[in-house]
């Protein structure tokens, strides 16, 4: 209780902020709530960039959905998020083709990931487990913003990819069955994996239901020569093969008052366990040698992850003229390591419980018409890194963090919005002594943080089919202050002497996007830069130093005619850092933190109504930083190609899928970039799948 009310001592620097809050309840009461905007009927509907529900068109950042048709394509290759996601958003790095996530970053910078606006990731002690916390079959679509934001604050100096679950269905009672076999066609016996999906959902009067159960099991992976490929591909940051997963969704939603007000409660559990008789033996990346599977293991527990949640939410739609949205949550999860020689095995153990309050309050001052959307957020998040057959040499750390925002919506005719606001957030970590894995003594602390974060943006409708947008956003994260104390030397006495390790991003993008019948595209320049950047030295401790990023993004999309769909993504980006601190930028960021160019496209041909085609590659192109840092080694290029077909079969479809159809040989980028010889392991070859979906 000390703590909070420490926070909430230390925000009477938030007064103008409190003030304004205030002014803008007091406003909706005075003034008349109606407004207007432009006609956006049809248009995909999106909440994760500004918390309320806005139309692409009119939103003043660069948002990517991926919707629930994208995510079944894209999952009939690979159940894994991070595949799923590297396919189809600009500006997020290539796959990893494991658990961990680590070296796949978005526009150079980590993301926070969340899930129904539940956060996922551990900042406190990076687990990179945040996009295997839930399987792909509960959820309805995927919300990026690309570039870093404060919307929902407490991290995303990258942008955010927020997860939005299955929705109950409008019927009575609907039901829905999938199961699915893949196969590696370089080694059948091992490689098989299995898969099923059941949920039934529906709506009666004024409640909805959904339950929604996946069960999985997956073989091993098998790379282009039929060699089989570690279960731990990137070291001991967590594999997918010989893996058991399964995840089950709830949601009871109930509506009243006339439909104006509805509570609706979720509870997701997903748990992926590593179950294997294989280990990493020692590759020669210098000689262009993989890392082996061999047999055995020195794991003591099975790794994987395991995250529960819980959320419940209220809305109000007309509450004194305004639109109220509250929601708390709790979340748990274990994020467990697999064990490498000489070091203990640990796992990351991650609890929070938060609240977030949205209101959005339609305001008219003299017939102009505007909007104020403000609110409060408040987190606290119990973070441990815990040995399991050695010593905790992360700290118990606890954090409590409140933050007021405002922003305002302020249109300009039917020719452009303006957007803009401020955040503020007071956070306090209390950490515990430790003895690090150095030996060092650490001795705990109470590490503070008062910010103020800004942002300003616009979209101009040049015309009733293009857009021009852009702006200036800040983020801000304590970024991995676990690891920091876990490397910590001897010089590093306190915890209180790392109160200056967070980092701020101040990040800009100007870009353009259009529609104009069978055609959509968009084109979009970023530019970010921190005094505090992340990144690793060579022995994988953290170096924090002005680094600085651009690039450029694009999009285009052509349905030909009826039958005939093509399009694809570019992205390129680059970006350096100051290695002395001297105010000259003289090294490149590694290829862990700036993807090179990436290439993807797709052909759709459906010769028939009831038969679909979809042909796909991902091109990764090469790139040489001048970097001595961790991950600055040089990636070559690669190709991956797909290929999928579904034929409409009684009830449901059938689906054929075959991942990387000319059976590559290729080694991921993070392998490339890292070059340890217990991490440079190739990626999977050819992998056929056969499911069959149905609504019963």
């Amino acid at each position: 209780m000390t703590t909070i009310f420490n926070l909430i001592y230390r925000w009477h620097r938030m007064l103008p902020v409190q003030l304004l809050l205030i002014g803008g309840t007091l406003s909706n009461q005075l003034f008349a709530q109606d407004t207007s905007g432009r006609n956006s009927a049809m248009e995909p509907v999106v909440v994760t960039a500004t918390r309320t529900e806005t139309p692409v068109s009119e939103t003043t950042r660069s948002v990517t959905v991926i919707s629930n048709k994208d995510i079944q394509q894209q999952a009939a290759f690979a159940r894994n998020l991070s595949d799923v996601l590297a396919k189809t958003v600009p500006g997020l790095g290539p796959s990893t083709e494991a658990l961990s996530s680590f070296g796949q970053t978005l526009r150079g910078r980590d993301y926070l990931v969340l899930i129904d606006g539940i956060p996922q990731s551990t900042a406190l002690r990076t687990s990179s487990r945040d996009l295997n916390t839930i399987d792909v079959d509960a959820i309805e679509r995927i919300e990026v913003v690309r570039g870093g934001t404060a919307a929902y604050g407490f991290g995303a100096a990258g942008g955010l990819i927020n997860i939005i679950t299955k929705h109950a269905s409008k019927k009575l009672r609907e039901g829905f069955s999938k199961g699915g076999i893949r196969f590696s066609t370089q080694h059948f016996d091992d490689s098989i994996m299995w898969e099923t999906t059941h949920r039934i959902s529906g709506t009666r009067d004024n409640m909805d239901y959904l339950v929604s159960g996946t069960y999985g099991e997956r073989g091993q992976f098998f790379d282009a020569s039929g060699d089989r490929i570690a279960p731990d591909p990137i070291g001991v940051q967590g594999g997918l093969a010989d893996t058991n997963t399964f995840n089950i969704l709830g949601k009871l939603g109930f509506n009243f008052d006339n439909d104006r007000q509805r509570v609706q409660f979720t509870v997701n559990h997903f748990n992926i366990r590593q179950d294997t008789n294989y280990t990493f033996g020692l590759g020669d990346p210098a000689n262009g040698i993989k890392t082996p599977a061999v047999r055995g293991q020195f794991n003591p527990f099975n790794p994987g992850t395991k995250n529960t949640l819980v959320g419940v939410d209220y809305i109000n739609k007309n509450f004194f003229g305004s639109h109220v949205s509250l929601k708390g949550y709790y979340g748990d999860q274990i994020a467990r390591f697999a064990k490498f020689p000489g070091f203990a095995q640990t796992e990351v153990r991650a609890e929070k419980f938060g609240s977030r309050l949205t209101i959005n309050t339609p305001i008219t001052i003299k017939n102009y018409e505007f909007s104020a959307i403000w609110g409060l957020d408040y987190l606290r998040d119990q973070v441990v890194q815990a040995g399991l057959d050695g010593p905790t040499v992360v700290p118990f750390m606890r954090q409590d963090a409140l933050a007021g925002f405002l922003e305002l919506e302020l249109p300009i005719s039917d020719y452009a919005i303006l957007r803009g606001g401020v955040r503020q957030e007071a956070i306090s970590v209390d950490i515990s002594n430790v003895i690090n894995r150095g030996g060092n003594s650490v001795s705990g602390d109470e590490v503070d943080y008062d910010n103020t974060l800004f942002n300003g943006s616009a979209v101009v409708f040049i015309t009733d089919y293009l857009e021009l947008y852009g702006g200036y956003s800040q983020s801000f994260s304590i970024a991995d202050i676990g690891r920091a104390i876990r490397d910590a030397n001897a010089a590093i006495s306190s915890a209180g002497q790392l109160a200056s390790e967070a980092a701020k991003v101040d990040n800009f993008e100007l870009g353009l996007r259009g529609r104009y019948g069978p055609v959509q595209a968009s084109v979009v320049g970023f530019y970010s830069d921190s005094n505090n950047g992340t990144t690793f030295n060579k022995d994988l401790s953290i170096i924090k130093l002005p680094e600085r990023i651009w690039g450029v993004e694009g999009e285009l999309s052509y349905q030909v005619n009826e039958q005939v769909n093509v399009g694809g993504t570019a992205s390129w980006a680059e970006g350096e850092m100051d290695l002395d601190n001297d105010g000259k930028f003289d090294e490149d960021l590694p290829n862990t933190r700036i993807s090179p160019v990436k290439l993807s496209g797709f052909l759709e041909y459906s010769p028939l109504s009831w038969w679909q085609n979809r042909m796909q590659a991902l091109y990764i192109g090469d790139r040489t930083p001048n970097s001595t840092q961790f991950g600055g080694l040089p990636v070559d290029d690669y190709v991956i190609v797909d290929l999928t077909s579904s034929i409409a079969v009684g009830p449901g479809h059938f689906t054929v899928a075959v991942k990387n159809l000319l059976n590559e040989n290729y080694f991921p980028l993070v392998s490339q970039a890292s070059g340890t010889p217990y991490g440079f392991a190739t990626g999977p070859g050819r992998i056929v799948g056969f499911t069959y979906a149905f609504n019963w």
